[in-house]
C-alpha cells in the first residue's frame, strides 16, 4: 500500500511514517494508516471520494463512513466542529481498579503534593502501578489536563509505594467527575499556532529537577 500511495501523488511524512499528504492547488487530502484500517481527510470532499475509488480498484475495501470511535478514541463530527474524547476508555479504567463508585475530586493532584522515591511508605504491586500509569498515559491524547501528574507518576515505575498508588488513584477520581470533557476543534477564520510553556524549577525532591511543560494550540483546540 506504501508504494501504490506514492504512486498516487502522497508524500510520506519524516516524523510519523504511517501519514501520508496530498497537496493539489488549495486542496489537501491526508491518509493515516494502522495495520488494516485507512483513516482519509482532506478539504474537498470530492477528492477523497476520488481517492476512495482509486484505492478500491486496487485493493478490497469496505468504506465505513464517519470515523465514530477509533482505538478508544471517541469522535464527534459536527458540520464546524470535531470533538474528541476517550469516555468509553476512561470507564473501562475505572472497572478495572475498581473505582467506578469512587467520589469524583476537581484536581487530578493535591496542590503542592511532593512525591518522592524514599517516602518510607510500604511499597505497592508494581505492576498494577505500572499498568494504571500506562492506562492513564494512553489518556492523554484527549486530556492534556492530567500530562504533568501522570508524568511526576512515571518516574516512580520501579520503586512505587502506597503514596504513589493513592495519587494514581486521585487521577481516577479526577476523570470520574470528568468523563465528558475532552478536546473540541472548532472551524476558523484564521489558524493561528500558538504555544506556552511553564517550568517547577528543581521540583523534584531526590534530584532537585526541573520539571518544563509545554502546550501547542493551532486554530481552537490543542494538539500537543
Amino acid at each position: 500500500m506504501d508504494d501504490y500511495l506514492l504512486i498516487l501523488g502522497f508524500v510520506k511524512s519524516l516524523s510519523e511514517s504511517t501519514l501520508y499528504v496530498k497537496k493539489a492547488g488549495t486542496t489537501i487530502v491526508i491518509v493515516s494508516l494502522y495495520v488494516d484500517d485507512l483513516l482519509v481527510t482532506g478539504s474537498d470532499n470530492n477528492q477523497i471520494e476520488v481517492f476512495k475509488q482509486e484505492m478500491m480498484k486496487v485493493f478490497e475495501m469496505v468504506d465505513l463512513g464517519l470515523m465514530h470511535y477509533f482505538l478508544g478514541m471517541e469522535i464527534q463530527q459536527g458540520q464546524n466542529e470535531v470533538f474528541l474524547c476517550q469516555k468509553k476508555y476512561m470507564r473501562e479504567i475505572l472497572k478495572r481498579f475498581n473505582m467506578e463508585e469512587c467520589k469524583s475530586v476537581n484536581t487530578p493532584m493535591v496542590q503542592k503534593e511532593k512525591l518522592q522515591k524514599d517516602d518510607e511508605e510500604d511499597p505497592t504491586d508494581e505492576n498494577v502501578y505500572r499498568s494504571l500509569v500506562g492506562c492513564l498515559m494512553y489518556l492523554t491524547s484527549t486530556k492534556p489536563d492530567i500530562m504533568y501528574t501522570v508524568s511526576v507518576l512515571s518516574r516512580f515505575l520501579h520503586c512505587a509505594s502506597k503514596n504513589h498508588m493513592v495519587a494514581g488513584k486521585r487521577v481516577l477520581r479526577y476523570l470520574k467527575g470528568t468523563l465528558s470533557f475532552g478536546i473540541k476543534y472548532n472551524k476558523v477564520e484564521n489558524f493561528e499556532l500558538q504555544g506556552y510553556s511553564d517550568s517547577d524549577w528543581a521540583g523534584s525532591l531526590d534530584d532537585m529537577k526541573s520539571t518544563s511543560g509545554y502546550c501547542f494550540t493551532f486554530g481552537s483546540g490543542c494538539f500537543s
